[in-house]
């Protein structure tokens, strides 16, 4: 965590240490741990010469987080490059809590967790997170020198013993213009929905998500983008069930 903290400070300023500090960057970690940590132990009978799913067949939001995370992968290089760790550290955290955490990890779970072990959806799922905790280890290393080659260390089927001894190449996953604009479109869609969701939760008319039916109504671009990716957005709201009518 100290070595965490360091990184994680302009140095082209006065450095502040305090007890709040520490604890916000031990915060930090134990979210990339988390992360970490999540990703490993769904790859428990993942066999990547037998399971993985090519990246044409991936599932849409499988995709989406390998585009995301590639961008990471090019600013975070960029920033190491000029020695501005604290900028790495930034982009870093800020992606496990929103794109990892809040949006990925939690969208995915369900088919993780209870779809068939040889389904298309999870075999994609776990074909996506095999190569993003490659990465995720070799981007990690020159901060959380321990932690990542601990991580390696439990990733199945790798040759190299440690994540100090392997090659950290660019990572490259592009998807079009036209996807990239669709995921907008049912985000968009999403943080309208979670709103009318968390009023129902207040009201105590619902508990989890899962317990909802939602339906939404409207006309256009965005109706027909959520009716050709009514699945993904289904998964996006973390809904039982989900209705889309024009109107």
């Amino acid at each position: 965590i100290v070595r965490l903290w360091v990184a994680s400070q302009d140095f082209r300023n006065d450095i502040i240490v305090s007890e709040e500090r520490i604890k916000k960057v031990a915060e930090a970690y134990r979210g990339i741990r988390n992360a970490l940590r999540y990703q490993l132990s769904n790859l428990y009978d993942f066999d990547p010469k037998h399971n993985s799913v090519a990246d044409e067949k991936l599932t849409g939001l499988d995709r989406w987080i390998l585009d995301a995370f590639a961008k990471l992968d090019a600013d975070v290089r960029n920033a190491f490059d000029r020695c501005e760790f604290h900028a790495a550290y930034q982009k870093i955290t800020q992606f496990v809590s929103v794109e990892l955490s809040a949006v990925y990890h939690d969208t995915v779970k369900d088919r993780l967790y209870t779809s068939p072990v040889n389904s298309p959806r999870r075999r994609s799922t776990q074909s996506t997170l095999y190569r993003l905790i490659q990465s995720f280890t070799k981007m990690l290393s020159p901060m959380l020198a321990f932690t990542a080659d601990e991580a390696w260390e439990s990733i199945p089927h790798l040759d190299s013993c440690s994540v100090h001894l392997s090659d950290w190449k660019p990572f490259k996953f592009d998807i079009s213009e036209e996807e990239v604009a669709n995921w907008h479109t049912l985000f968009a869609i999403r943080e309208r929905a979670l709103l009318a969701l968390e009023e129902a939760r207040q009201a105590k008319q619902i508990g989890k998500g899962l317990e909802a039916c939602v339906t939404l109504t409207g006309t256009g671009l965005e109706l027909e983008i959520g009716q050709a990716h009514k699945e993904d957005l289904r998964e996006l709201l973390n809904v039982s069930q989900l209705n889309l009518n024009e109107g």
